[in-house]
């Protein structure tokens, strides 16, 4: 099954879209990115902004991977709780990691408003649904925490209280954050794509980078099946589609995880709004998770993990979720399927977002553990600020060292690597 063949929801209801040429021959720059997606879109803006000149290099189209593919959920936090990570990190540090999550939404926020990007946002907040009653009390106590440590509200909900949020039997109750928003990712993606372009910068697309080699003279050059691009720095933005081939440290740290979605035919509007009254992005509790919204035409796009037994075929794995659907909300068990699509989403070991330079001076920016809709905007603007070098503070997220996977250690058994392989999927969060 080759689920990049499948034409998302959001392709297929998308704005116009500019389609660009090969790269052929050579091309100089300031700084060369390699993915065309939010990150690389992101960091390319930014330093078009500041006079650098930029070149992106897509291996597929724009918007062609994860960024064009998910959910469309902007979401505060991260895959971990607040709870967790104050455990982990340190209050300080945990501080900023909210702050930047908070930060990631109002900066998307400020590039939609400012370049009048039509990609249908909406910041409503999410919904946090609980699949048993200990998730209420687990719930309840990272209300607790985020009061107490961080002065950051939710709202809990029992499950009388969840009817007015959600029309759903499945769940025991839940919990509200307002600062989450959503929108059309691909829309989002094209039209940051255009405001690039009009800012001077250049995107090829179907140009896949297949070597990169770093020169004695400070320069940087990408190979490409056609042309090269000779640059002073280099990006590296290709997330959970990373390949060994071109970048054998960044690949060997990242674990790609296969994500599912479907969306309903569209429904009259009384039945989407009965069943998300606020119009909020939601998601669950349960170990392999579902996350679901309603969307601007009126129907219900809803998603999980990609995880199947050996046997599992395309149509099982896409039954499977159709069958969580009716779970939800059983009113729509005469609703016809229209799209279904995947993709994948990158997790590092921590679970957490990993950004910096190497020593052979790549910067990058991956990992993000499905939330990369709302961080990936933000760590492209720190990615620029790191080449610019422009008074920046220091991000709670930049990593020195990288942590190679397990399975990938010479001595590694498989076994070991599945059961790393099934504890990503069990801790995938949206």
């Amino acid at each position: 099954m080759n689920l990049m063949d499948l034409m998302p929801l959001w392709e297929a209801t998308s704005n116009n879209v500019t389609k660009r040429e090969p790269l052929e021959g050579d091309r100089h720059c300031d700084v060369v990115l390699i993915g065309g997606g939010f990150s690389g879109l992101s960091t390319a803006y930014h330093l078009q902004k500041e006079g650098y000149d930029t070149v992106i290099l897509e291996k597929d189209k724009v918007g062609g991977g994860a960024s064009g593919r998910n959910g469309g959920q902007i979401l505060t936090g991260f895959s971990d709780s607040m709870s967790s990570i104050l455990e982990q990190k340190g209050i300080e540090t945990a501080k900023a990691m909210l702050d930047m999550s908070l930060d990631s939404i109002d900066l998307i926020s400020q590039i939609i408003d400012e370049n009048e990007i039509s990609c249908g946002f909406h910041r409503n907040g999410h919904i946090v649904a609980a699949y048993k009653d200990s998730h209420v009390d687990k719930l309840k106590k990272e209300q607790e925490t985020l009061k107490k440590h961080f002065d950051y509200d939710v709202d809990v909900l029992e499950k009388h209280e969840l009817s007015n949020e959600l029309n759903s039997p499945l769940y025991r109750g839940g919990s509200v954050d307002p600062n989450s928003a959503m929108f059309h990712p691909f829309n989002y993606a094209i039209g940051l794509a255009d405001t690039l372009e009009g800012m001077g910068g250049t995107i090829y697309e179907k140009t896949e980078a297949t070597n990169i080699n770093h020169e004695a003279s400070n320069k940087v050059v990408v190979s490409t099946p056609n042309g090269r691009v000779i640059a002073k720095e280099i990006v590296l933005v290709t997330n959970g589609y990373t390949s060994e081939n071109l970048h054998k440290k960044i690949a060997r740290t990242i674990i790609p995880i296969e994500s599912i979605m479907i969306a309903t035919e569209q429904l009259p509007e009384d039945v989407v709004s009965n069943l998300i009254k606020k119009n909020r992005a939601c998601f669950d509790t349960k170990n392999l998770l579902y996350y679901f919204r309603r969307t601007d035409d009126n129907r219900i796009a809803f998603g999980g993990s990609g995880r199947s037994t050996s046997k599992s075929d395309e149509n099982n794995l896409f039954n499977n979720l159709h069958k969580g659907l009716l779970d939800v909300f059983p009113e729509l068990e005469d609703a016809s399927i229209a799209y279904r699509w995947g993709g994948k989403v990158g997790f590092t070991r921590e679970f957490l977002p990993y950004i910096g330079r190497l020593d052979d001076g790549t910067h990058f920016a991956y990992g993000y553990a499905g939330h990369g809709a709302a961080m990936s905007t933000l760590l492209g603007k720190v990615l620029a600020e790191n080449i610019m070098d422009n008074d920046r503070g220091f991000s709670p997220l930049e990593k020195k060292e990288l942590k190679t996977i397990p399975f990938y250690s010479q001595h590694a058994k498989v076994v070991n690597l599945m059961k790393y392989y099934y504890k990503v999927l069990d801790s995938i969060k949206n």
